[in-house]
């Protein structure tokens, strides 16, 4: 395993994704950078970025060696999930105590993973490179985030929104805007079921996430930093997106979408 240091962390790496790992190294530092400037977020502990070829090759790779022991305990426990999800995934962002690891596939296993739900979401980047580089960015924002254990379509929406930033221009579909008003509304800090037969409502909670956030970088820049160093549960936060939709405190969380779709609509 080849290393290599990064600006406030270290980069693992076979050495026949050489090229790759100088790609994710880049695009990491890149995406701190974004963090701390738009929303004062940064890795707490120590910081990690992996060219993951395998999930357990990343997992035990990543985690301290006192770790270990109970990961191969546990493994009965989560071993169908992990092995499903490794199938959908470009990249994954794992915290072990003090240390968290953002693991990306090189090209090799990107280029072979099913992609079907990310086409749904995501507009295409035929450019392996670009899409290696996006997903990095992606897993380096939730690594800045972990920590502030924030709400699921929070998580998501700063790390869409930053991947946007970063590439200059929308990544996301336009026509996921409508699920604003078909989905059912969301603030909750857990995610859905990573499934196929529940990918419509784990996709919905990525799109409700992005669209929020870019609504409010877009009409009230430097108010996510504010709130964010406020570490709001999900009710203040229903109540601060509320306000800055110019609706009352009773408003939930479908009025503040219809709110933010007909923004985007206009």
């Amino acid at each position: 395993m080849e290393r290599k240091p990064l600006d406030g962390g270290m980069l693992f790496f076979d050495a026949r994704d050489n090229e790759a790992a100088e790609w994710m190294g880049a695009a990491a530092e890149e995406s701190q950078r974004l963090a701390r400037e738009l929303w004062g977020l940064a890795p707490r502990g120590e910081f990690q970025v992996h060219a993951m070829t395998s999930w357990a090759g990343f997992l035990f790779a990543a985690a301290p060696g006192a770790w270990r022991p109970w990961l191969l305990l546990t493994l009965p426990l989560w071993v169908s999930r992990v092995t499903k999800t490794w199938r959908m995934a470009g990249g994954w962002t794992q915290r072990f105590g003090s240390r968290v690891a953002v693991g990306v596939k090189p090209p090799r296993l990107l280029l072979a993973a099913d992609r079907s739900l990310g086409k749904r979401l995501f507009l295409s980047e035929p450019d392996v490179q670009g899409k290696v580089r996006q997903i990095t960015w992606h897993e380096t924002v939730h690594a800045c985030s972990l920590h502030h254990k924030l709400p699921a379509w929070l998580n998501e929406g700063l790390a869409m929104f930053a991947v946007d930033r970063l590439a200059g221009m929308p990544t996301v579909r336009p026509e996921t805007l409508s699920w604003m008003t078909t989905a059912n509304a969301s603030g909750g800090r857990r995610y859905p079921a990573h499934s196929h037969d529940r990918a419509g409502t784990f996709l919905r909670l990525y799109a409700q996430g992005y669209w929020r956030v870019r609504f409010l970088e877009e009409t009230r820049p430097g108010l996510l930093k504010e709130l964010l160093s406020a570490k709001y549960d999900s009710d203040e936060w229903l109540r601060s997106f509320a306000k800055a939709c110019g609706l009352g405190d009773g408003a939930g969380w479908a009025e503040v979408d219809l709110s933010v779709a007909r923004h985007f609509e206009q």
